[in-house]
C-alpha cells in the first residue's frame, strides 16, 4: 500500500527535492524509490521494535518544526540520505538537503492521508493500519495491536478480564482467581 500512498504524493516529493535541494527532475525521480525503501524500512524498524507511540508522535508532530527535531524522523532521514549518495553519488550536503525536504514533504502528505482516516485530527494505530492497509508494516502492527481477532479493543477485554475474574484464563486461575481466593471469593 505503501507504493500507492507515493504515486500520490510523489508529485509533492519531487517538487520539494528539486526546489530545496537543486537537482534535477530526474535525479529527484531516482530517489523516490529510495524514499519508499528508507520509509518502510524505518516504519518496519519501529513497530516491530514496539516503538508504536513514537511512531505515531512521528506522524502527529508532521507538518512543523518538530517534524525535523524528531528522533524517528531523523533516522529515516540519515537512512535515505546514504541511499541517495550511495546511488545516486551525490554529495552528502546535496544528499542532506533532498532527503530532509524529500522525506518531510512524503511524511507530511502521509499524515494528511492519516488524520484524514480517523474521527478527529490525532493519528493512531488504527489510522495507520487503515491508511497503510495489509501487508507488511500494518499486519505486523496488527499482530502487535492483537491480531486478526479483533484488536486492541478485545486485548484490553481480555486483559481486563482477567483481572477482573470474568475470562476462562481467571476461572482457571489467572490474576482474577488470585485476586479473588485473597479476597475470598
Amino acid at each position: 500500500m505503501l507504493d500507492k500512498i507515493m504515486e500520490m504524493v510523489g508529485g509533492q516529493a519531487l517538487e520539494a527535492i528539486t526546489s530545496k535541494a537543486g537537482i534535477s527532475a530526474d535525479q529527484a525521480k531516482q530517489m523516490l524509490p529510495l524514499a519508499q525503501d528508507s520509509l518502510q524500512d524505518g516504519i518496519m524498524s519501529q513497530i516491530t521494535g514496539g516503538n508504536i507511540e513514537s511512531l505515531i508522535g512521528m506522524f502527529n508532530s508532521a507538518g512543523g518544526d518538530s517534524l525535523m527535531n524528531n528522533p524517528i524522523f531523523d533516522s529515516i532521514k540519515v537512512m535515505f540520505m546514504k541511499k541517495i549518495m550511495t546511488s545516486i553519488g551525490l554529495p552528502e550536503s546535496v544528499a542532506g538537503l533532498a532527503a530532509g525536504s524529500g522525506l518531510g514533504s512524503i511524511v507530511g502528505s502521509i499524515s494528511g492521508l492519516l488524520k484524514q482516516d480517523g474521527d478527529n485530527s490525532d493519528i493512531n494505530a488504527s489510522n495507520i493500519m487503515n491508511v497503510l492497509g495489509g501487508g507488511g508494516a500494518a499486519d505486523t502492527l496488527g499482530s502487535i495491536l492483537g491480531g486478526s481477532g479483533g484488536g486492541v479493543m478485545d486485548n484490553i477485554a481480555d486483559v481486563a478480564g482477567d483481572l477482573l475474574g470474568n475470562s476462562k484464563q481467571a476461572k482457571k486461575g489467572g490474576i482474577g482467581g488470585l485476586l479473588g481466593k485473597l479476597f475470598g471469593k
